[in-house]
């Protein structure tokens, strides 16, 4: 049976009108980063590239990811 990994990765306003990347790294820890993106649509596509997850929401492990 083929288990499915699913990872969450969360896109964050923060003050002044910036956005903030929350995700879960291979080993489970939470890790933040700054994204240089000015509305959501350019965060949401920021945050794919940095993840390297591809239009099938998977990365390039095969691991599905949500992004909220």
């Amino acid at each position: 049976m083929l288990e499915t990994r699913m990872k969450v990765a969360r896109i964050l306003d923060e003050a002044g009108g910036t956005f903030r990347l929350e995700y879960d790294d291979t080993l489970g820890h939470k890790r933040n980063t700054r994204l240089d993106s000015m509305t959501y649509e350019q965060a949401l596509r920021e945050t794919r590239s940095y993840l390297e997850i591809g239009d099938d929401d998977r990365d390039s492990e095969g691991t599905q990811w949500d992004i909220e």
